[in-house]
């Protein structure tokens, strides 16, 4: 397995993008970024932080249908009533999937790695278009074992 990691950081905000070669090629990018309104006297646990990881991969070749398995939104109660596509994402009050098939096999075995950012709700969405997985998750806290579980991963065997 190799890499290559490249990256940036100011007082305010590092950005971290990389590449891990295992048995597929995956790309991650990790952001943390400070604004600050520049008022001393408002805590700084106030003030807006906003923090990305991002874990792509763009040749994982299936057989199954494109999904995109993401945090409800307004309107998508209402969805889920009217559209045969839209439907609650293993009956978690949070999420929804958006697939020609439900119980999407690739998504559900995502889900059992990710299952720890699902249960604290920073998975903000995973996609699954065109034989490319984008995975964007809204926190800091990176779960090394998870990450290695992911790359290592045989998806053409689900």
């Amino acid at each position: 397995m190799g890499g290559e990691t490249t990256g940036s950081y100011n007082a305010w905000s590092y950005n971290v993008k990389g590449r891990v070669d295992a048995p597929l090629r995956w790309i991650f990018q990790l952001k943390k970024s400070t604004y600050s309104s520049g008022n001393l006297l408002i805590s700084t646990k106030k003030q807006s932080l906003q923090f990305w990881t991002i874990w792509k991969c763009k040749n994982l070749e299936t057989d199954f249908p494109d999904f995109v398995v993401r945090k409800k939104q307004f309107g998508d109660s209402l969805r889920i009533l009217t559209s045969s596509t839209v439907n609650s994402f293993q009956n978690r009050e949070k999420y929804i999937i958006v697939s020609s098939q439900p119980n999407h096999p690739l998504a559900n075995r995502l889900s059992s790695i990710l299952k720890f950012y699902l249960s604290d709700k920073s998975l903000l969405e995973m996609t699954y278009i065109d034989n490319e997985l984008i995975i964007q998750i809204d926190t800091e806290q990176i779960l090394k074992n998870k990450f290695k579980e992911l790359i290592n991963e045989k998806f053409n065997r689900l």
